[in-house]
């Protein structure tokens, strides 16, 4: 059996203080400037770049459908933090500890983190699937992070420690998709790392914690690929505390985020505009450092993986959801908050992924086939074979989850399986997943409401 351990033991540890949402902005000149092209015909790729020259032959010849400057882009740095929290405050306020409790985790689900890379820290260890570096052009496994922004959004996402720090989704699977160093980077890497997430990895989720200023019609490309491939594509709206835009959050087939301090007010550097879907904690929130230990970071870049997490949370639950009915459900359960109904501070409200985990949860309780017949024994009503996995988890008396415990079987049409019974007087949760696509096939059963 199988361990997961969830204990929220906590310690004082030293804080590197890091705050930044990756904002990008166009410097005043650059040595030479190529293009991003999309040919008329096609061409067999999304894109490509040539130099200016190449380009105006191109287009004289009328064989491009578009073209755009493929534009420098450096990293405005947030607000650094003075102090740092001594414990996960941002899982409170985004009520996680429901989705704990029935098991909803995000298991298994393959979250892409765009970004400086991500290093193998602790509390992310067995999370880091292979990657890949798309600063270089070529294939490369190379995804480590020197700059020190992605593996803090990647341990908001899945990191899980016996400390007790958590992510919000602890059961997911990183992407590393590395685009910078910290120096800037280009339109057209950020591109290239939207396909290879979806084409190449598989990525079912992509964190964005960067924006442009500028629309590209590149980026808008890729971002409606990606949602076309039904992915969720997360992205911070920015730090500049205005009404001005970032893209790619200002796409409709975006969810944007925006972020709120401990207290549930809208951080006052985060924008507010029409972009704002959903707001998340992102002032001083406690995360991995990328050298090891524990740091604070404040900026939208943070309040952007724990929706990331969220839309991770309702794959895992239900791998049927497409991405409009993910962001359907985060929309329906957040907590309003400010103006009644959408307004561009809060947009929705504040995310709350216990009522979202129930909301998905309970969509996809219809006409399941199999049922708990005791504490012990699951038998399977349907006509159809399945492979299932039963998770056993179980709770202190003040509801945190100590473990869950996991066991995959064949369970034959019209059988009964017996299974692990939860220890007596003791508080647990029982669920049973089909293995193939995590979906639920029988209403849980638990000892806490």
């Amino acid at each position: 059996m199988q361990l997961l351990q969830l204990n929220k033991r906590r310690g004082l540890l030293s804080a590197l203080l890091i705050a930044a949402c990756l904002v990008f902005a166009v410097p005043a000149s650059a040595a030479e400037t190529n293009y991003i092209v999309k040919y008329r015909d096609g061409g067999g790729a999304p894109f490509e770049v040539v130099s200016e020259a190449e380009m105006l032959r191109l287009r004289d010849a009328g064989l491009l459908e578009w073209y755009e400057p493929d534009r420098v882009l450096t990293l405005l740095e947030g607000e650094a933090p003075t102090f740092y929290t001594e414990d996960k405050w941002d899982l409170t306020l985004i009520n996680a500890e429901p989705a704990f409790r029935m098991g909803a985790l995000g298991e298994g689900v393959k979250v892409g983190v765009l970004d400086s890379g991500v290093n193998p820290v602790p509390c992310l260890a067995g999370k880091l699937l292979p990657g890949q570096n798309y600063l270089t052009g070529e294939k490369e496994d190379n995804t480590a992070d020197n700059y020190g922004h992605g593996t803090l959004v990647a341990a908001l996402i899945a990191g899980k420690s016996e400390d007790g720090f958590l992510g919000a989704a602890p059961g997911a699977e990183i992407v590393p998709l590395k685009i910078t160093d910290g120096k800037g980077l280009m339109v057209s890497t950020v591109c290239r790392a939207i396909y290879g997430g979806v084409d190449d990895y598989g990525c079912r989720v992509l964190n964005l914690s960067f924006g442009i200023r500028e629309d590209s019609r590149a980026l808008r490309e890729a971002v409606a690929h990606a949602a076309e491939q039904d992915v969720v594509v997360v992205s911070a709206v920015g730090n500049s505390g205005t009404a001005s835009r970032l893209y790619p959050a200002e796409y409709e087939n975006t969810i944007g985020v925006g972020a709120v301090d401990k207290d549930g007010n809208v951080y006052y550097h985060s924008n507010h505009n029409g972009s704002v879907f959903l707001t998340a904690p992102g002032a001083k929130v406690r995360t991995a450092g990328h050298r090891g230990g524990y740091t604070t970071a404040t900026g939208t870049s943070f309040s952007v993986p724990l929706v990331s997490a969220a839309a991770a949370v309702l794959r895992g639950l239900d791998p049927r959801l497409t991405a409009d009915e993910i962001a359907a459900i985060l929309k329906d359960t957040a907590r309003d908050a400010g103006d009644a109904g959408w307004d561009e501070y809060y947009g929705w409200g504040v995310l709350d992924l216990g009522k979202s985990a129930a909301a998905a949860r309970e969509r996809s309780r219809q006409d399941l086939p199999c049922m708990f017949t005791s504490a012990a024994s699951i038998r399977n009503d349907s006509g159809t074979d399945v492979t299932a996995t039963y998770l056993l988890a179980a709770y202190d008396k003040d509801g945190t989850c100590l473990g869950v415990k996991s066991r995959t079987f064949p369970l034959p049409a019209g059988q009964t399986v017996q299974v692990e019974a939860p220890e007596e007087n003791s508080f647990y949760g029982q669920f049973v997943y089909e293995t193939a696509t995590g979906r639920p096939l029988a209403l849980a059963r638990k000892s806490l409401e």
